[in-house]
Formats: structure tokens, sequence, C-alpha cells
């Protein structure tokens, strides 16, 4: 795989772990805002000084409840400081962190935690039923967090670190290194079950600081976190840069409500955000306009971004958008569109990040020539460790020192990259990664179900929709709520397919499409949805 001690031999680092860098931040900043945290018509600031404190708080008790370098945890918290607070005591002891998407059900939470097997698991009370087949499980400590409510069955982890009056500032032991792994971020897999990126101390070190000098984030950068802390586009562009110059983030511990978007801008100063392309659709179909003075840019990426919502967001408000590329397994990005707005390129993904090299490779691995297309592949120090567990995947992506990525596309004369499209069928909703398999493992369970494919279907605002094809035994009929109502115990509602066809009711096409050797064609399926369906199911 990769070469680790060779990156590190080619590269001085300022900061030897996360913690590290924590605490040099917290020495420069003391009094200075540093996390915002809004909960409803609560606001909720802490200083430097104050987040480092409490961070050291938590540690203690991870300590003295026998938690230890290379020990486990899972988060199932909402976007807030409390989140970091926790994962940065948890990374100070070398302890390896797996923040989880609380929007998925039980049953995928379940496959997550045993996938990981974590010595705890840390859970707001909001999704305590997400955790109740833990609760009889020897092996995993269950702890709450709430600052309002007391759940007598369980520790409150709030406690800890609720009064800091008597703290002082005060440097670990710092168990961790640029070597050790630092969080595992859970991805959807083609085989149906989410793929767990282990990213390092080295992979978030390298993206943070080259996304903050790629931008030129100052002490004064505000950030407004919009997207989940469960995601490394949460994670790295919106906390991780603007903590490496000794700016601020503001959190919406709720989803937001993009009616209150440039509210939040103007009322708390913000100078950047990193958005899917959803969010500017969203914000482009409201009639509120922007009322700051102070928003410099808006970083955009995880999916692909449409040329004309780009150029409508940016003559109405006023705000460059910075299309970038990058996935899971790079930390977050590795390529962007130029700081200087005149060298942009609209439909472009940017030119490549100094932490890491891109090319286009052919199938033999050999980069290719401006204009033509192949896979984009990546190395550097942003690429992640390794899948968890999953050791025939790890040999696929890497070879000859590559990442392969999955994502085709082209390089131009000048260095900029385009994509193409996806090598397999992700089906991306809204940012939200969607693989085919994993929603028809489930319709096929249900009775009377012969045959089934689910295809990503274009979609103005979402990106792209799931569209589930169902052959029936005997072309019986089935009612389709039964089905939603079905889909909906097993999967995150964002997966559940926007629309059902049962092929029975087609005029011309009966049966699902495949080809000589029995492959699913979902793309004949897309294609005949778009040409027959799209306007009759609007």
């Amino acid at each position: 795989m990769k070469k680790y001690q060779e990156l590190k031999d080619n590269k001085v680092f300022r900061y030897k772990s996360l913690y590290d860098l924590l605490y040099k931040k917290t020495i420069e900043n003391l009094d200075k805002d540093f996390t915002i945290s809004i909960n409803n018509d609560n606001i909720d600031i802490l200083k430097y000084c104050d987040f480092f404190k409490k961070t050291n708080k938590i540690r203690e008790y991870f300590i003295s409840i026998g938690l230890k370098k290379h020990s486990i945890i899972n988060l199932i918290l909402p976007n807030s400081a409390d989140l970091l607070l926790i994962q940065y005591a948890a990374l100070s002891l070398g302890i390896l962190v797996v923040p989880v998407n609380y929007n998925l059900t039980a049953k995928e939470i379940e496959y997550i935690v045993n996938d990981s097997k974590p010595e705890m698991i840390i859970f707001d009370v909001d999704f305590i039923n997400k955790i109740k087949s833990f609760e009889q499980n020897p092996g995993i400590k269950l702890i709450a967090f709430s600052k309002n409510i007391q759940i007598s069955s369980y520790f409150n982890l709030y406690d800890v670190y609720s009064d800091i009056s008597d703290e002082v500032i005060e440097y670990k032991e710092d168990f961790a290194s640029l070597d050790d792994k630092a969080l595992i971020i859970y991805t959807s897999g083609t085989s149906g079950n989410p793929k767990g990126c282990i990213l390092t101390h080295m992979n978030l070190l390298s993206d943070g600081e080259a996304i903050a000098e790629w931008f030129k984030f100052d002490s004064n950068t505000r950030t407004l976190c919009l997207l989940p802390l469960f995601h490394n586009n949460g994670q790295v562009p919106t906390f991780l840069s603007p903590l490496w110059v000794g700016g601020s983030t503001i959190f919406n511990r709720e989803s937001i409500n993009f009616v209150r978007f440039w509210d939040l801008v103007y009322e708390f100063s913000v100078t950047w955000s990193s958005v899917i392309p959803t969010i500017l659709s969203i914000l482009l179909n409201l009639n509120n306009e922007r009322k700051d003075s102070t928003m410099k840019g808006i970083i955009c990426g995880g999916a692909l971004l449409p040329s004309k919502v780009q150029t409508e967001f940016e003559k109405r408000f006023g705000v460059p958008i910075f299309e970038g590329y990058g996935l899971t397994e790079t930390t977050s990005f590795s390529s962007f569109n130029p700081l200087i707005i005149e060298d942009r390129i609209v439909g472009s993904v940017g030119k490549t990040l100094p932490v890491n090299c891109m090319e286009i490779l052919d199938e033999e691995g050999k980069i290719l020539h401006a204009g033509e297309i192949g896979e984009i592949c990546i190395r550097g120090y942003n690429v992640f460790y390794e899948y968890n567990k999953l050791p025939k995947q790890n040999q696929r992506v890497f070879r000859d020192d590559w990442f392969h990525s999955g994502d085709y596309g082209y390089k131009d004369d000048s260095g900029f990259f385009y994509i193409k499209g996806r090598k397999d069928d992700l089906i991306i909703r809204g940012g939200e990664n969607i693989y085919p398999r994993e929603i028809e493992n489930v319709v096929y369970m249900y009775p009377g179900v012969k045959d089934c494919a689910v295809a990503g279907i274009t979609h103005k605002i979402m990106g792209e929709e799931p569209v589930l094809f169902i052959e029936t035994i005997d072309n019986k009929s089935i009612e389709k709520l039964d089905i939603i109502n079905f889909i909906a115990k097993y999967l995150a509602k964002y997966k559940i397919p926007s629309k059902i066809i049962f092929m029975h009711d087609l005029a011309d096409m009966k049966n699902i499409p495949k080809g000589p050797t029995n492959k699913l064609l979902r793309k004949n399926l897309k294609i005949y949805y778009e040409k027959n369906l799209l306007n009759k199911n609007k």
C-alpha cells in the first residue's frame, strides 16, 4: 500500500498529532471564541481555553474507566462542539473514534458497531432507541450525553465537564503520533454494507492544512458548519481548517432551516461555509436575500455541481463558489478551483492540492494525456490508511502506489480536472451516498417480489433520486406504500426510493434488462425512465 515513512520523510509536520495542534492553537488564542453551538434559541460559546479544559476533563474520565491507546469508541451525536470535545479527548489518548450517522436505522447502526467493535458507545438521548440492542452486551459500555435530560439507567458524560472553573491549561501526555489511526468514517459499500475508511492523524492534519492554505484562512475566519460531523466534509473544511489558523466555527445542532441561512451568516459574521450542490439549489429557491458583508466564499463538493446553479447563485448573491473534488478516502478534498476568481473554470473540480498528486490512469495504470478519459487516481498525505477489515477491497483500490477512486474523468492542458461519471452505480442524493444493491437486498425479502433493480434518476434539486423497478411473481400487484414501509424498517429515510415502477405496468419493457452474462443493465432503466416516464411521474 502506501509508504507512510517515505511520505513523512518528504514533509515537515508542524504538529505531531491533532491534540498537539489543539493545544498550541489554544495557547495562541486563549480568550478567543472558538466554537459557537446553536440549539434552537440557545447559543453556547466556548473560548479556546474552555474547549481545551473540557477536552482534558473528558480525557481524565476516559483514563479512569480504563480506555487506552488503540481502544475504539463510537459517537452517535448531533452536530455541536460536544462531539468534537469528546473526539479530541479520545484522540489525545490514541483512541480510535467512529462518528456514526445518526440518521441510520437501528439495524444499520448495529452493522457499524459490530464491524468497528467499540469498547464504548456515547450517544445523545434523542437516539436512545437506536442502541437498545447493545444494552445487554457486556463488552460495550453505553454512555449517555445530555445537557437537559437525566437518564437514571445511564451515566451522563455531560456531568464530567459541566464545571471547569478550577481547571488550568495544561498539556497532558500525548499518546498519539502522525501514524496513529484517528477516525473511521463509514461510507456506503458496493456490496450493500458500509465501508469503514480509516484516517490517521497525518491524513487529517495534512488535508486540514491544505484547505486552510488554499483559501488563505486566517485568525478572522469564521465557518458555518452545515454538513454532518459524521462525514469528513463536516469535520475538515469547517472545523479542522479553521482550527489550523486559530479561527472559529458555528454549529447548528438540528438540521438547519435554510430560511435562516443568511441570518446566521449575518449574525455571526461568517466568512466561509462548505456545502453540497443541493444546498445551493435550496437557497436559490427561497426568497431570502443576503444581508452580510463578510462572506468570502463557499466551498462545494460531494456531488457534481450544475453550472447553471453556480452561475445563478453567484449572480444573485455575489458570493463565489469554489467547486472541488474529494472522497472520504482522501480525508476530504484533493482538488479545488483556484482562489483567484478569474482563474476558476465553471464545470471543473479544479487543480490538485499541494498535499497530494492526482492523475488520470488507464486500465493498465498508465498516465493518460490531457483530454483522455480514464480513472481518477490519487496518492499523498491525505489518502486514507485502509478500509476496515476489507483486505480484498484494499488490494483492489491500492495499486502501484495509487489509490483508485472509481471515478472517471479527464484533465486539460492547464491541469484542471473534470468528472465524467462514476465507475460503479453510486447514487448521490442530496450529498448522501446510496448504493442500489443495498436497497435491492431489502426489497428481495418482501413477499411477492421476483426481481428488482434500483437506478439513479436525475433530479434538479437533489442531484439524483433512487427509483425502484420491480418484477412481481405472476405479475401480481403489491401496494407501493407497504413496500416503502418495509424498506423503512431497514434503511435510513434518504435511501427510500422516490418512485416505484412495476414492470408489468410498462408497455414495452416487461422484464428488468440484463446483459448476456445476466449483468443488470441499470443504465437501460435510467434511459427508459427519463425518456418514457419522467414527465408522467412528476
